[in-house]
C-alpha cells in the first residue's frame, strides 16, 4: 500500500483474510484498496467486515467515513469522526477528515474549529495549508491566507497538484504575486503540469506580462494538445502584440476544435476584419452574436464588419438597437455618424458625430468625420480649419493630413498642401491614397517625374494588396 502498488497489495491481503488473527487488517486493507479504486460500495462492505470483527480498528472507521462523504452521507461521515474524536480527541487522522469534511461542505468555520488542536502541525504538510487556505479563503481572511505563504516557502517540496492548488486559492483572493510565486518555485524543481502550465499563463496574462503568458501558454498547449483554453489566448496574446496573421493561425485551430464556441467565433471574425476578409468575418460573427444575443460587444463587431461589406442598413440597424440602450455612448454616435457619412446622409451623421463629440470632446475620429462632412457640404474652409484643429491636438493622426491635404489641392492651394500631404506619405508609406495625392500635387506643379515616382508607388501598393489578401484567403482554406 505504501508504494502504490494495490495488486501486490490485495494479493497479500488475501493471503491474509486465510487466518483468524489477521483477518479484520485484512478486511481494512482491501477496503483502503477499494477506495483507491473508488469503488465505494465494495470498499463499505470490506470495512463494516472489519470493523464487525475487531470495533476497535480506528483506521478502518476513519476509512469508513471517508466513504460515507465521498458518496454524499455526509451526516454519517461527521458523526463517524466524531465518534472516534471522542474516544480518542487526539487522534489527527480522524481530526483531519472531519475538518476537510465541514471545508468541503462550505462550513470553513467549523473547519477551523475542528484544525484548531493541529493547527501548527497543519502549517507543516501541503495538504494541511491547503485545507487552511480553502478555510481562510471561504471566510475571506485575506491576511491569513497570506500568512501561509511563508509556511508554504518553507516547506521542503510541493508536488505540482498541491502547488497548482494552493496558487489557485491564492488568485481567487487577488493574491496573484503570491500566486506566481508559488508557482515559479513548483516550475523550478523540474515538474511541470498541464494545470500548473495553464495556471501560469493566466496569471501572466492577467498581469499583462504578454511574454511569460506567451511561453506558459505554449507549454500548456504541448503537454494538452487539445487545449482550446491555451489557443484562445495565445491568439488573444498575439493580437496584443499586433500580429493579427499569428492570432488568426491560433484562432482557425481552436475554431476546428470547437466551431461553435461563442468567443473563439468572435475572436477569429475580429482578426478576420483585422486582415480586410469581411467575407470570412461577417458569418463568424453572425454565429457568435446567435449564440449571444444579448452581448453588446458583439453586436458592435458585427455591425462593423457589415460596414466593411457596405451592408449599410443591416449594420444602422444594429448600431440603432445598441444606441436605444446607451443614447450616451460616445463610441456609438460616432459610429452611427461615420456610418450615416458612408451612405452620404451629411445633416444626419453631423446630428451624431456632434454629440459624439460633446460627450466626448478629447477624440480623433469624430473630429475627422466632421471634417469630411464639412467637405461633403462643399464647405472647404470649415472642413480645413476643422481638419488643421484635429491635428494641432493630435499630430500624428494620418488620416487627417491626407483628407487636408486632399481638399488643399482641390482648393488650388499647393504650397499649403506639399508639406501637409508629405507628412501624410511619412505617417503611413502605405497609404496609397495618400501617395496619389502626392501625385495629382506634384503633376500640377509640374514636376512630372516626382509625380510618376508617387504614381509608380500607388500601382505598387494596389498589387500588394490584391497579393496580401490571395494570402490570407489560403491560409483560411482548410488544406
Amino acid at each position: 500500500m505504501g508504494a502504490g502498488d494495490l495488486e501486490g497489495a490485495e494479493k497479500e491481503a488475501k493471503l491474509a483474510l486465510r487466518d483468524s488473527s489477521t483477518r479484520s487488517m485484512a478486511w481494512a486493507t482491501l477496503g483502503a484498496i477499494r477506495i483507491r479504486e473508488r469503488r465505494y460500495a465494495e470498499a463499505a462492505e470490506c470495512l463494516n467486515a472489519a470493523l464487525r470483527l475487531s470495533p476497535g480498528l480506528v483506521g478502518a472507521r476513519i476509512h469508513l467515513g471517508e466513504v460515507y462523504a465521498l458518496t454524499g452521507r455526509k451526516t454519517q461521515a461527521r458523526e463517524a469522526f466524531k465518534a472516534i474524536l471522542r474516544a480518542d480527541p487526539d487522534n489527527r487522522e480522524a481530526r483531519f477528515a472531519l475538518a476537510q469534511l465541514e471545508s468541503t461542505s462550505g462550513n470553513f468555520s467549523a473547519s477551523l474549529s475542528a484544525a484548531e488542536p493541529i493547527l501548527a502541525e497543519l502549517r507543516r504538510s501541503s495538504d494541511g495549508i491547503l485545507l487552511l487556505a480553502e478555510d481562510y479563503a471561504g471566510l475571506k481572511q485575506k491576511d491569513s491566507l497570506l500568512a501561509l505563504v511563508h509556511d508554504w516557502n518553507a516547506l521542503p517540496e510541493a508536488s505540482a497538484k498541491t502547488s497548482t492548488g494552493f496558487a489557485s486559492l491564492l488568485a481567487k483572493s487577488s493574491l496573484n504575486e503570491q500566486a506566481l510565486e508559488v508557482l515559479e518555485k513548483a516550475k523550478s524543481s523540474g515538474e511541470v503540469s498541464y494545470d500548473m502550465a495553464l495556471a501560469l499563463g493566466n496569471l501572466y496574462f492577467s498581469k499583462g506580462d504578454l511574454n511569460g503568458a506567451f511561453e506558459s501558454y505554449e507549454a500548456a498547449l504541448s503537454l494538452n494538445p487539445g487545449c482550446v483554453d491555451c489557443l484562445l489566448h495565445l491568439a488573444k496574446i498575439a493580437t496584443q502584440q499586433k500580429d493579427s496573421e499569428k492570432a488568426l493561425a491560433y484562432l482557425i485551430k481552436a475554431k476546428r476544435k470547437q466551431p461553435d464556441n461563442a468567443e473563439i467565433l468572435f475572436e477569429f471574425g475580429k482578426a478576420c476584419l483585422e486582415l480586410d476578409l469581411p467575407d470570412d468575418a461577417l458569418p463568424a460573427l453572425e454565429k457568435a452574436s446567435r449564440l449571444r444575443p444579448g452581448s453588446d460587444s458583439y453586436a458592435y463587431v458585427l455591425a462593423s464588419a457589415n460596414v466593411s461589406k457596405k451592408q449599410y442598413e443591416v449594420a444602422g440597424k444594429l448600431f440603432q438597437a445598441l444606441l436605444a440602450k446607451h443614447p450616451d455612448d460616445p463610441v456609438l454616435n460616432y459610429a452611427m455618424g461615420s456610418l450615416l457619412f458612408l451612405e452620404v446622409k451629411l445633416s444626419e451623421a453631423a446630428k451624431y458625430l456632434r454629440k459624439s463629440i460633446e460627450l466626448q470632446p478629447d477624440q480623433t475620429g469624430a473630429y475627422y468625420y466632421m471634417g469630411l462632412v464639412w467637405e461633403g457640404n462643399g464647405e472647404n474652409d470649415q472642413a480645413i480649419a476643422t481638419l488643421r484643429d484635429l491635428l494641432q491636438r493630435d499630430p500624428d493622426y494620418g488620416p487627417a493630413y491626407e483628407a487636408l491635404g486632399r481638399i488643399l489641392v482641390k482648393e488650388k492651394k499647393y504650397g499649403e498642401a506639399q508639406p501637409i500631404l508629405e507628412r501624410a506619405v511619412v505617417l503611413n508609406p502605405e497609404s496609397a491614397k495618400a501617395h496619389y495625392q502626392l501625385g495629382i500635387l506634384w503633376a500640377r506643379a509640374g514636376r512630372q517625374d516626382d509625380a510618376n515616382k508617387e504614381f509608380e508607388i500607388v500601382r505598387q501598393l494596389n498589387a500588394e494588396e490584391e497579393k496580401r489578401l490571395g494570402m490570407h484567403l489560403r491560409i483560411l482554406t482548410p488544406h
